[in-house]
């Protein structure tokens, strides 16, 4: 028996089995009429994948996101080591002396993940901490650029010097931060680019103090200061058509050419998916067969309703849920190309609620509740 043969054959035998385990069948067969009808074209529909899971299930805190007190997500990166100024390193001068924060560029290891997506996505109230420690007595000026990239423009932090905290005797040091959000810079723009690298340098000007006798007040034991940056981006934010489109290797092509799942041998295949989304995101999905060689896709499916996205309040939290439920159909043209194609093109598009996709805030919280089934109607010929 050749393998063509093998593979319907398992098919038939597995269709038995299910029809008599586990299926949901429309139609009944009298099983004594197979010699005379010898064919059979049931109708299963067959569960398949079931579940509950919450936003915390699926991601888990860590040193890059973390869950505020009121559950909302977090994303969180950091720069040790921006600034590490000496006494020494400041220029020679009688009132005001200057030192150059060193031009580096910090990698937000974000790279393989935009080359992937479009579409615009806006963050609304991001921030970034310039964490310092420092024991210079005297007052210092800082000047930082900053300039993200994206993947096809930059945009500068515009940000406008500011003086540090400094200590006060008995005091050695002091420990602060200085705030950096949408009050004072470009930053929701600067995230929102979204960006691959941010690069950052600077100046910092100290401003000295004479004391009554003329002399400079200098160093209050050794002089030094450390900087580091923090980026908090909070999950407050809108999508308008984000799309991740990635192209994997063609899984469903049989390797030596013979479809194991050949379209003969289906009047309908189909996968209901039934949803009860509780996260303020809508999702559609497409899935198309890509040929590489004449850079043509052959066929697709798609599911433009797959999820449609929670209802939320006036603070952009999701106050409810949408049910959705939608099917997704594979044609006989479909299955007639997946030994023709050696690529598959996956396309997720995100849109937060609203018509305008408006401004929602994401918790750890939220829950996604679904069903999802495969329908086959096979065409089975005993003959």
């Amino acid at each position: 028996m050749n393998t063509f043969m093998v593979k319907r054959s398992f098919l038939y035998t597995s269709v038995i089995t299910v029809l008599c385990l586990a299926g949901c069948v429309n139609e009944t067969y009298d099983m004594r009429m197979l010699s005379k009808q010898a064919h059979l074209s049931p109708t299963l529909a067959l569960s398949a994948v079931k579940g509950d899971v919450s936003f915390s299930d699926m991601v888990k805190t860590s040193d890059t996101v973390i869950f505020d007190l009121n559950k909302l997500v977090i994303l969180v990166f950091k720069k040790e080591s921006v600034v590490d100024l000496k006494l020494s390193d400041f220029s020679k001068a009688t009132i005001q002396r200057t030192a150059t924060i060193d031009p580096s560029s910090y990698d937000l290891n974000l790279g393989d993940v935009l080359d992937h997506i479009n579409g615009t996505i806006r963050f609304y109230n991001p921030s970034l901490k310039f964490n310092y420690t420092n024991s210079f007595p005297d007052p210092i000026k800082i000047s930082l650029n900053v300039t993200a990239k994206g993947k096809t423009s930059s945009i500068a932090l515009a940000l406008a010097p500011f003086t540090l905290a400094k200590p006060i005797l008995p005091a050695q040091e002091i420990t602060s931060s200085f705030v950096i959000d949408k009050s004072n810079s470009n930053l929701p723009d600067l995230i929102s680019l979204p960006p691959k690298s941010v690069d950052y340098s600077g100046t910092a000007t100290i401003t000295s103090t004479v004391k009554d006798n003329g002399e400079e007040n200098n160093a209050i034991g050794a002089n030094r200061l450390l900087g580091s940056l923090e980026i908090d981006v909070p999950l407050d934010l809108s999508l308008n058509n984000m799309q991740f489109k990635d192209t994997v290797n063609n899984f469903i092509k049989s390797d030596n050419g013979d479809n194991p799942l050949d379209p003969a041998d289906f009047q309908l295949l189909r996968i209901k998916v039934f949803a009860k989304n509780g996260f303020p995101l809508g999702a559609a999905l497409k899935m198309s067969l890509y040929d590489s060689v004449t850079k043509t896709i052959r066929s697709t499916v798609e599911a433009t309703s797959l999820l449609n996205p929670a209802p939320v309040d006036v603070n952009g939290k999701a106050n409810g849920v949408t049910e959705t439920s939608t099917t997704i159909e594979f044609t006989k043209e479909f299955f007639s190309f997946v030994n023709k194609t050696d690529k598959i093109i996956f396309t997720i598009t995100l849109n937060t609620t609203g018509t305008v996709p408006q401004e929602v805030k994401i918790y750890s919280d939220y829950r996604i509740n679904f069903n999802a089934a495969l329908v086959v109607k096979p065409e089975i010929n005993f003959n």
